[in-house]
């Protein structure tokens, strides 16, 4: 069993599965999709080199038949599915539950078939599904003191406490490579922070002093790179203070090690690592 799901460019929302005016009987693009391989010949031996791989965009095609009263139900398809407009699919079975973005590219009927069959071709510009929870790891736990019975004290108590923790795992249980969401803010003053993927033996250095409260966005996904200081509620771009040699982080599919350090002032800095977990087909 699955479910199907599309919300257009206005945000409205249409259940194509569990809805009697919908029968969705076939939809292609589903599995991972087709790898472009760049290759030149060898001129002394056999065989070929691999010069280049990448992943085309994702083509999803939805055959609905039309229940009830088809020319109603058929004109609501035109407004949840239009075309050229951005929508969004939510597929969930009993393994995955994702979303993916796209454009309708056609939307054909046979308006005089005895049984009309909607088509429906969305193309994917980002070809991997994405899972509708993402991946949280924040660097500073928080540990409730807070227990009963309990007595204050003149002097006060402690509600709870922050562990800092200077190295993370990070499992991306996803199949796919993805970027990462950081977030550092400061507590205190901090020069120069440094963020370590142990791993891959990179790392990711702003030459810049954090004040308190200041906040750091770092974003490493393809086609979002950027750095973004936030200080007294106004953003401005920070890419200007990234150390030349720093590497845009990618969390691996499986285990990932991150720790962090600055040249003054790491025990003022929280980190969050948020990330989108990715799959090559449901």
């Amino acid at each position: 069993m699955y479910t199907l799901k599309s919300e257009n460019n206005r945000g409205e929302i249409l259940n194509l599965t569990s809805n009697p005016n919908y029968t969705v009987f076939n939809i292609t693009g589903l599995n991972p999709p087709q790898a472009n391989i760049s290759s030149s010949a060898n001129s002394t031996s056999d065989g070929m080199t691999i010069n280049n791989v990448r992943v085309e965009s994702r083509n999803i095609v939805i055959y609905i038949a039309i229940e009830g009263d088809v020319e109603v139900n058929r004109l609501n398809l035109y407004k949840y599915l239009p075309v050229k407009k951005s929508v969004k699919l939510y597929f969930e079975n009993g393994s995955r539950n994702v979303s993916i973005e796209g454009v309708v590219e056609l939307i054909e009927c046979d308006h005089f078939s005895n049984k009309q069959v909607a088509q429906i071709s969305i193309i994917c510009p980002k070809p991997y599904f994405k899972s509708v929870d993402e991946i949280i790891a924040n660097f500073n736990e928080v540990t409730s003191l807070f227990q009963f019975p309990f007595n204050i004290s003149e002097a006060g108590m402690e509600l709870s406490v922050i562990t800092t923790n200077i190295r993370k795992s990070i499992v991306n249980t996803g199949d796919v490579d993805t970027g990462i969401v950081i977030k550092l803010f400061a507590i205190g003053t901090v020069v120069n922070p440094v963020i370590y993927d142990v791993f891959n033996k990179t790392h990711f250095k702003l030459n810049f002093t954090l004040q308190t409260s200041d906040t750091l966005v770092i974003n490493t996904n393809v086609g979002e790179k950027s750095v973004e200081l936030i200080r007294d509620g106004v953003s401005t771009n920070a890419m200007g203070y990234m150390q030349p040699d720093s590497t845009w982080f990618v969390l691996s599919a499986g285990d990932n090690v991150f720790t962090y350090d600055a040249e003054s002032g790491n025990s003022n800095l929280q980190l969050t690592f948020t990330t989108s977990v990715l799959y090559g087909g449901v």
